[in-house]
């Protein structure tokens, strides 16, 4: 006999699973990781055998910094579904960004196995195979299968890319020399930024100089003519002459900034725009010039939180938040490390590389690790 009432919470379960596997969907696309993983974890409690909350599940753990429980979750996925290839991906993927890659390359290796044809899966076992180490084997499999628009495959590619590159910058290229002007590289200025500041310049260079009269006039006229020809040393001779003259110091220093930024000075850029007060440090405008002098100083931990506040403010521009994660790469080296070697958990700077990726095409991923490819057989050769 038909049972009504079992029947009716049966459906009340599912509706109230499928609302807050919906919600799970919601915050992880607002950046709320673990928010969405409470609601994927209710989804559990109603439905235990619902393998693909237990996936979501693993993607919120791992974003929000839950390895352990992340890789549970995911072999949990694994054992309820082991015909399919995604529990297996996901795992290799939580494993690969907990830095334990021999375990991602099982992972990924057992993916490909259930689903041989999958491109995806094999561009990440090619990445895990670079992670480990063997370069000739990775290299080739990403070549052949690394389609350009997997976001995930791609930031994890470009901080691995980045993190060899970094280590061996003797002979690399900075991404400034493989990109084009349209692209957003620049033959002057700031040594690792480019176009995309052009704009902050202009507004932050007149701040100081619209508002001289009288006498400090003079070198008003005289810092706009040295910024038009672009010449930084009588520029910042002038805007120190408004500053004597009595020029409002902190107007003066964001000008200056520029000056020294655009002169290649950037440790004097740094020091001018960190006179200004807290609040004007950020102003996406003067955080991305700060963050830029900051980053071209080697004051990498310095640079890290004005660089996110213009990689979060800047949405169209990839330029912040690739700094931003280049800072993560830096500060994961120790002085004199030789060899090549990941961080040990290489999630943050991942993180920004995947909005740096979203906001550039042609993609950031494939130039680095064309270079990555080109200094390897030089290192090898060598």
């Amino acid at each position: 006999m038909w049972n009504s009432t079992a029947m009716g919470w049966r459906l009340g379960v599912w509706v109230r699973a499928d609302r807050l596997y919906s919600q799970g969907s919601r915050l992880m696309r607002s950046g709320r990781p673990g928010e969405a993983a409470k609601a994927y974890g209710e989804v559990i409690a109603l439905l235990p055998n619902h393998f693909r909350a237990y996936i979501q599940h693993a993607r919120a753990l791992s974003a929000a910094s839950r390895a352990s429980d992340a890789i549970r979750a995911a072999r949990r996925a694994a054992e309820l579904a082991p015909e399919s290839h995604a529990a297996m991906l996901v795992l290799g993927q939580v494993q690969y960004d907990s830095g334990h890659y021999e375990e991602a390359r099982k992972a990924f290796a057992a993916a490909g196995r259930l689903d041989p044809e999958n491109r995806m899966v094999q561009a990440y076992l090619g990445l895990t195979l670079l992670a480990l180490g063997r370069m000739e084997d990775g290299a080739l499999l990403l070549k052949e299968h690394l389609l350009y628009g997997y976001e995930g495959v791609e930031a994890r590619l470009l901080t691995l890319a980045e993190t060899y590159l970094w280590q061996h910058r003797d002979r690399a290229r900075s991404l400034e020399d493989q990109l084009t002007p349209d692209e957003g590289a620049r033959e002057e200025g700031p040594a690792g930024f480019g176009l995309q500041f052009a704009s902050a310049i202009r507004r932050i260079m007149l701040w100081p100089l619209a508002r001289l009269r009288g006498r400090r006039a003079v070198y008003r006229l005289l810092a706009e003519e040295a910024f038009s020809v672009r010449e930084w040393g009588k520029a910042v001779a002038a805007l120190l002459g408004a500053e004597k003259e009595g020029a409002d110091a902190q107007d003066i220093a964001a000008s200056l900034g520029v000056a020294y930024l655009e002169a290649r000075r950037p440790a004097e850029a740094a020091e001018q725009f960190l006179r200004l007060p807290e609040e004007a440090r950020k102003d996406p405008d003067i955080a991305m010039m700060l963050g830029a002098a900051l980053f071209d100083a080697g004051r990498y931990e310095e640079a890290r939180e004005p660089l996110g506040i213009a990689a979060e403010h800047f949405t169209r521009d990839f330029l912040p938040a690739y700094f931003r994660a280049m800072c993560d790469i830096a500060l994961a080296q120790s002085p004199g490390s030789a060899g090549f070697s990941l961080p040990s958990d290489p999630r943050a700077a991942t993180r920004w590389f995947a909005l740096a990726v979203d906001r550039l095409n042609p993609h950031l991923a494939e130039k680095r690790f064309e270079e990555m490819v080109r200094v390897w057989g030089e290192v090898r050769t060598s």
